[in-house]
């Protein structure tokens, strides 16, 4: 017990390393990170943002390009933050394979390589608040040894999950972000999630596709405005490379309170045209 306390109490050294660094949240992050002086190596289908170290073209929905991407990785990393993700207009897999499979494909290949005392921030959602709910599906997939194995087992039971393919991916990354901490644990890596709700990104008009405009325009009322990509990015940063020795495991939501507020009622959720 003693060792993991210590190895929590160090500051991890290194670059870090962020995917969907190029727009939205993650390229708000990344702005962040490189002003507190950090080395960024980034990761997207895009191109690359100003600043960075290192930029490689990364597509999370193969795992071919992301073990080529990861075969050149020699160094250790101070943290690494799954920030990239698709919405759910896109077809089932790929919301799947970018989300959840593409997420951990990466995270296990680099797990050697974040430094003790480091830290693995994913993005979820708060649509991904009801993990509990099917936490037995979810822990089937994740059980699922590889990328390929994870993608037939959705292709057999992802009619069968009880929601739609964008809520069951990012309930499964709470779920495999709980699962993760446990395993940092004795290296000291802190592993934690982020559930924010309606961003101001580009591809916030999918999401008010997917929920409906009268929706979505009812949600920032409730709260005044719809978040902007660096109220997350703030958050994000902290958990990277901030000051916080014992928080592990958590799935902290971002929504300004609006979960807070439909779960006590302050939110008249009866107005709400869905």
């Amino acid at each position: 017990m003693i060792l993991i306390i210590i190895v929590l109490l160090m500051t991890a050294e290194g670059p870090v390393i962020v995917t969907g660094t190029s727009t939205g949240i993650g390229s708000a992050t990344t702005k962040r990170l490189l002003d507190a002086g950090r080395e960024v190596i980034s990761l997207d289908i895009k191109d690359a943002p100003p600043g960075v170290t290192a930029h490689y073209h990364c597509d999370l929905s193969n795992p071919d390009s992301i073990d080529e991407v990861v075969s050149g990785f020699d160094d250790t990393y101070a943290s690494l933050l799954n920030i990239a993700g698709v919405p759910g207009t896109v077809p089932s897999e790929m919301v799947l394979a970018v989300n959840t499979l593409g997420l951990r494909h990466l995270t296990e290949s680099l797990w050697a390589r974040i430094a003790d005392g480091g830290t693995v921030v994913n993005v979820a959602s708060i649509a991904g608040n009801q993990w509990k709910k099917r936490f037995d599906k979810h822990a089937e997939l994740l059980d699922t040894p590889d990328f390929v194995s994870g993608a037939d087992w959705w292709e057999t039971n992802g009619s069968t999950c009880g929601t739609d393919p964008y809520t069951f991916s990012k309930e499964a990354v709470v779920v495999y972000t709980m699962q993760l901490a446990g395993r940092g644990l004795g290296r000291g890596i802190q592993v934690n999630d982020v559930g924010p709700g309606p961003v101001e990104t580009p591809i916030f008009p999918d999401f008010t596709q997917q929920v409906g405009e009268s929706q979505m325009d009812w949600i920032g009322n409730q709260m005044g405005r719809h978040a902007q990509p660096d109220d997350i990015a703030q958050i994000l940063t902290w958990l990277a490379i901030g000051e916080h020795d014992w928080l592990n495991g958590q799935h902290i939501i971002v929504d300004g309170g609006f979960t807070s507020g439909i779960g006590t009622h302050w939110i008249d959720r009866t107005t709400s045209p869905r």
